[in-house]
C-alpha cells in the first residue's frame, strides 16, 4: 500500500507508479520490499521508506526502484519516463525491442486496473508472511 493511502490522503495515477515499483522489487527479490508479521508493522516500514536490496543487483535497477518508491508522490518518476530509464533501455538494446512503441498516456490509463490488482495480490502475500 502506498504511503498516501496509509495517510488517508487523496491519490492519483502516481499510486500506480508505486505499485510498479513494488512489482519490480518482488520480481528481483521474491518478496515485497516491506514485510512484517502484522499489517501495522508493514505500514510502519512503508512510512519509513527504507528499501534494502540484495547483493548483485545493478545500480541502474536500484536507482529505478528508488525513483519509483518515493514517499512523496510529486517526487516519483513519471510512468512515461520509466521507459527512458537506463535499466529499461538496457533491455531494449539486449532484446532488440527498439521497434516497440512506448505506451501513450491513454494506454497507461488502461493499465491502471491491472497494476491495482497486482498491488492487491502483493499486499495479500506480504500480509501472509
Amino acid at each position: 500500500m502506498a504511503p498516501e493511502m496509509l495517510q488517508n490522503k487523496p491519490h492519483d495515477h502516481t499510486l500506480d507508479v508505486w505499485a510498479l515499483g513494488i512489482l519490480l522489487y518482488e520480481l528481483a527479490h521474491g518478496k515485497a520490499p516491506f514485510t512484517g508479521g502484522h499489517p501495522s508493522e508493514i505500514s510502519s516500514k512503508i512510512m519509513r521508506g527504507v528499501i534494502k536490496f540484495k547483493s548483485g543487483l545493478s545500480s541502474e535497477y536500484k536507482n529505478l526502484v528508488n525513483a519509483i518508491l518515493q514517499q512523496e508522490t510529486s517526487e516519483r518518476i513519471p510512468l512515461i519516463k520509466v521507459f527512458d530509464h537506463p535499466w529499461v533501455r538496457k533491455f531494449e538494446k539486449q532484446f532488440n525491442a527498439g521497434a516497440l512503441v512506448v505506451p501513450t498516456e491513454s494506454k497507461v490509463d488502461q493499465d491502471k486496473r491491472v497494476l491495482k490488482e497486482a498491488m492487491n495480490v502483493a499486499l495479500l502475500r506480504a500480509a501472509q508472511r
